[in-house]
């Protein structure tokens, strides 16, 4: 927790590199690092201080804090913290390109090479600064981090091993290639051109110190910890790198802990290591129930829970214990007494999202009574803090009719619900949010709080929701998942839901409402409105539009739009191999041509087309009766015959189908009489 005068260090710092008073600052940062250093000052604030993100303004962009530190360098040539923290500010620049549009993002060749070129300045940096000074100790540990994420530069491990590192054209032939010039790009919009030539000798702080064959992560924790002893934040970091993220595990993570490494760090300190793991552990994959591997986590669990932790390490802890407990001892009540024993931490305690919604579901959908207080609690301290959108919501809804022990309060309801709003559109998480509110719905109807349910459902839709004003269409169709009493259906107010939410944008709600207009839902059919939502629903993605758009214009359509279905529209969806919805238009098809329904009756091309749906889903009754049909007496037959001749024998299916067309039945040998 930060200490009171951090603020006002802070605040210095920020003011000194503002004022570009770089000597000044220098001075103040390296009497700071002392008492950091021998680490005797319990409320040192160095180690804050020390990274650009604290430095520098949120406003000021990359480009404007590298020409910063560029200046601060140049005027100060034998600044450590200079020099430092440019090897900070480009290694975080290294992992912004490798991020690129987030984590979902594949990481493109060119997104590789621009955040290595950037490492390379970052390694740069870092030797200057251990050139600078005795016990450069952020230096060795953003070392350590930076080799641990990108690995050791080849030029680097060059001189390591004593070797004249080759420049980079000379290394690797990838200058002038797409992927250089788009790598290199990176570097040039902040108006730097690659580094190429290499130092040829390592700083003097460096030779002869690495070990033969020396992993680059132990060897910079080795150095890091050869100048501060016991340094916390360097083995966390170390630690981190053998996480089940980096490819470690929580078992490897105690092993170290464990080990000789850590033999210095106190219990409290060891603990804080175990507690990390656990944390690493708990938060991954779940093992399975009545596992050895449960059983050893609940073990761990318990052992690190009767130590004295951190009271944040100890929410942290109980927060992703409760659904595991709750899982591997299969029993609600021992998820709810796990966050009943969070709650006991301190007033202030609170849960993560997955927890509250846990809580919901155990307390009011699996009617687990005996967690109410938890639950109680749960929403009184969202009242109290109202900084997250879906549990304030949530308390909203409760206190509008005083349900699950809090006291009714109408007005503070309002002003709740409004501040849900304000936070979801703040944060920019009105659909997950919402989303996670459906759920929170649910319980509560499942609970027969139907009136709670409909108000936090309309209270959302009313401030412009579209995720709930859509699932309000339902709710009033009694087409929810909970029975709704009847004083609430409302075929009017459905259509007036769906087509809100269609107007705002929802694919879904668009489809819905093309459906409900079809079908006439308070009040009368409207066929044009119907095709203007499924053309939206298509254009913007819905998979099943186009199918229905063309069913509704051969159930409703003028004669050329019914034609425009069976010519254009519907084959069209045959050739879509993965179309959903390609087994029903094969099908409605067969019996447009069946009947001549938007083009003239053809009994043949109707059959291969049955025999198509019967390709494509051998299961489909529907299709099988329509072929009976067709060819189950000698008329039929004459009949399928006499289109096949009209059509010239063309195999219809052809295009669509994946194996060979069917054969007309022989009707040589039936008795010669007319059924």
């Amino acid at each position: 927790m930060q200490q009171p005068d951090n603020h006002d260090n802070i605040a210095k710092a920020q003011m000194l590199l503002a004022t570009r008073r770089f000597l000044k600052l220098d001075e103040w940062l390296l009497s700071q690092m002392r008492g950091w250093q021998n680490q005797n000052e319990a409320n040192n604030t160095y180690g804050l201080v020390m990274h650009p993100d604290t430095l520098f303004s949120k406003d000021e962009s990359a480009t404007q804090r590298l020409e910063i530190l560029r200046d601060w360098a140049q005027q100060c040539p034998g600044s450590y913290h200079a020099h430092c923290l440019m090897g900070m500010f480009w290694h975080e620049q290294a992992w912004v390109i490798r991020r690129g549009n987030g984590p979902e993002h594949e990481v493109e060749d060119a997104q590789w090479l621009g955040a290595q070129l950037c490492c390379d300045y970052a390694v740069l940096s870092f030797l200057s600064a251990i050139a600078c000074h005795p016990r450069p100790t952020h230096a060795f540990r953003h070392m350590m981090n930076l080799s641990g994420g990108f690995g050791e530069p080849y030029w680097l491990r060059a001189l390591f091993a004593g070797q004249q590192p080759k420049p980079l054209h000379e290394q690797f032939n990838i200058q002038n290639s797409p992927v250089w010039e788009q790598g290199a790009a990176y570097l040039y919009a902040m108006g730097v051109a690659p580094a190429t030539h290499w130092p040829q000798q390592l700083p003097a702080a460096l030779q002869q110190t690495r070990r033969n064959d020396e992993d680059a992560l132990d060897y910079w924790l080795r150095m890091a910890m050869s100048v501060r002893h016991s340094d916390v934040g360097s083995m966390e970091s170390y630690l981190l790198f053998h996480s089940t993220f980096w490819g470690g595990s929580d078992e490897q993570q105690n092993e170290i802990i464990d080990g000789p490494l850590c033999a210095e760090f106190s219990e409290d300190e060891r603990n804080q290591f175990r507690a990390n793991a656990l944390l690493d552990a708990l938060g991954g994959e779940i093992a399975d129930r009545d596992s050895p591997r449960a059983e050893q986590l609940q073990q761990r669990l318990t052992a690190l829970l009767n130590q004295p932790l951190e009271p944040a390490t100890r929410i942290a802890l109980l927060n992703l214990a409760g659904t595991c407990i709750a899982y591997w001892q299969d029993d609600d009540r021992a998820g709810l007494q796990v966050y009943a024993d969070l709650f006991a931490v301190s007033p202030q305690a609170m849960p993560g999202k997955f927890a509250a919604l846990f809580i919901s579901r155990a307390v009011l959908a699996s009617e687990e009574q005996d967690g109410m207080p938890v639950l109680t609690s749960l929403l009184v301290r969202a009242i109290n803090r109202a900084d997250d959108a879906l549990l304030t919501a949530f308390a909203a809804a409760a206190v509008q009719f005083g349900l699950y022990g809090l006291p009714c309060d109408t007005s503070l309801s309002s002003g709740l619900m409004d501040c849900a709003w304000s936070l979801m559109q703040q944060q920019k998480t009105t659909e997950s949010v919402g989303k996670d509110l459906l759920v929170l719905a649910h319980d509560m109807a499942i609970n027969d709080d139907i009136d709670a349910t409909h108000f936090l459902m309309t209270e959302m839709a009313r401030r412009g929701s579209a995720l709930h004003t859509y699932e309000l269409f339902f709710f009033y169709r009694n087409a929810w998942h909970q029975d709704v009493p009847e004083s609430l259906h409302n075929d009017s107010n459905a259509l007036d839901c769906v087509l809100s939410a269609a107007r705002s944008g929802l694919v879904p709600a668009m489809f819905s409402a093309a459906n409900a207009l079809r079908e006439g839902l308070g009040g009368e059919v409207d066929y044009q409105q119907a095709m203007h939502w499924y053309q939206r629903a298509s254009e913007a993605g819905h998979p099943s539009a186009d199918y229905w758009r063309a069913s509704c214009a051969l159930d409703l359509g003028s004669d050329a739009e019914k034609r425009e279905a069976v010519e254009v529209s519907l084959p069209a969806i045959l050739a879509q191999q993965n179309h959903p919805e390609r087994f029903e238009a094969a099908y409605t098809l067969g019996m447009a041509w069946m009947q001549g329904v938007g083009t003239k009756k053809n009994k043949y091309i109707a059959w291969q087309l049955m025999n198509f749906v019967l390709e494509l889903n051998p299961e489909s009754e529907v299709a099988r009766q329509a072929i009976i049909q067709l060819e189950g007496s000698l008329r039929a037959r004459m009949s399928l015959w006499q289109d096949k001749r009209k059509v010239e024998g063309v195999d219809f299916t052809a295009p669509y189908r994946q194996s060979s067309a069917p054969q007309l039945p022989d009707a040589s040998h039936e008795p010669q009489h007319v059924d």
